[in-house]
């Protein structure tokens, strides 16, 4: 059930990266469009922003999920291998800690902004909106992380779920 559970996650996660990124491409076509009839629309440049801002904190959590953070693998071929498990954990954890801290400190940031009722300067609309992201994409990268850990504990690296876009593609 935690597979099927983790499996629909991603893929929902995977869906709104695709989605962000398409709406992007459209809206800066528009915009680019629009300023070669002399009239920029200045909303598609405050939404592109928006949606890049979750492209980067979901996409960096889908990343951390795949296990694809940040490690020095240069020295995996020299070390013992009663070593082994705790340098490829240390990476993991400590990222762990980090995006703790960033989902705590995100989540207080949102709740400020929905006190004060900060909107976008153009669109109008909530600035949470901008740090939802933040919030969901660090949350997401530290249980991608644990998962990731897990399949390392478990010695199960191959079991690593690709994302959909590294599906199909080979080592």
């Amino acid at each position: 059930m935690m597979q099927l559970l983790d499996k629909i996650i991603w893929r929902v996660v995977d869906f709104i990266i695709l989605l962000a990124v398409v709406s992007m491409v459209v809206l800066i076509t528009l915009q680019v469009g629009s300023r070669l009839f002399g009239h920029s629309l200045a909303w598609t440049e405050e939404l592109s922003r928006f949606l890049f801002i979750w492209t980067v904190w979901l996409g960096l959590a889908a990343g951390f999920r795949n296990g694809q953070h940040p490690a020095l693998n240069m020295l995996i071929n020299v070390m013992p291998a009663r070593l082994m498990l705790a340098y490829r954990l240390v990476p993991t954890v400590s990222a762990m800690i980090l995006f703790a801290i960033v989902t705590w400190q995100g989540w207080l940031l949102l709740l400020q902004q929905l006190r004060f009722g900060e909107l976008s300067p153009i669109l109008q609309i909530g600035m949470w909106v901008t740090t939802l992201p933040l919030v969901i994409g660090s949350f997401l990268a530290i249980a991608g992380s644990a998962v990731n850990a897990f399949i390392v504990i478990r010695g199960d690296d191959d079991q690593i779920a690709p994302s959909a876009s590294q599906e199909g593609l080979s080592p």
